[in-house]
């Protein structure tokens, strides 16, 4: 969870929105979306490496990514290393000659016989011709990962820095999202949240997905009372 800064609160609020690109509020950050949307049509071997702090939307763009290929050319496959369930032997049940979006990869830093299975599945995916998009928490080099061809395999493709947004896209972002879901809510409301939570947004989003529901279920508008009542109550 990313640090909370004094005054605001964290939730353990798990993000049930759709996400897409359309949804993804990159206005920094659109000609990464832009490679995702070419790597997710491509016919070709193309890998691709972006970076950012915990909150800036990596798991959002490789959701979108999979979603975006599943709609388009077939299977894909997100993978999130930080699961405890995903081992070596996880990787030989891929199909490698399609889209594979690797989550969290940092998560494997230091231990030499997953680092060599994730050379092993570098090395599976470009000689069946497939793509595979990375996102972690810092670059290629700076990683921390000890087998050398692993970090020079993982440097091959396109790297990009996916930057924070700021307090103001945020709230840009969070009333991109609340209209999108046919949410009414004040921008006095939406700064009131942004100022009041964590900063990180996935938190946010998931806060506004869980905010929507409660407000049909209740019948209630929502305003700065009823979200001061459901985050006391949360």
């Amino acid at each position: 969870m990313s640090s909370v800064k004094s005054g605001q609160m964290a939730f353990p609020i798990s993000i049930d929105d759709s996400a897409s690109f359309e949804n993804f509020y990159g206005v920094q950050n659109t000609e990464l979306i832009s490679e995702l949307q070419e790597i997710c049509t491509s016919d070709s071997h193309r890998v691709l490496y972006f970076y950012g702090p915990s909150g800036s939307g990596k798991s959002h763009l490789l959701y979108a990514a999979t979603k975006y290929t599943n709609m388009s050319d077939g299977p894909a496959t997100y993978i999130s290393l930080s699961d405890s369930y995903v081992t070596p032997a996880y990787f030989e049940v891929l199909d490698a000659s399609k889209l594979v979006c690797l989550d969290n990869i940092e998560s494997w830093v230091g231990e030499d016989e997953l680092e060599r299975a994730l050379f092993a599945l570098f090395e599976r995916i470009k000689h069946a011709n497939g793509r595979l998009i990375m996102a972690a928490n810092n670059a290629p080099d700076q990683i921390g990962f000890q087998l050398r061809d692993l970090v020079s395999r993982i440097s091959s493709g396109l790297i990009y820095a996916l930057s924070s947004l700021s307090s103001e896209q945020q709230f840009d972002a969070l009333k991109m999202r609340a209209e999108q879901r046919g949410l009414v809510i004040s921008d006095e409301t939406l700064r009131y949240l942004v100022n009041r939570v964590s900063r990180d947004t996935g938190q946010l989003f998931g806060l506004l997905a869980k905010i929507d529901k409660v407000s049909l279920v209740e019948q209630r508008k929502v305003t700065i009372p009823f979200l001061k009542s459901l985050l006391d109550s949360i």
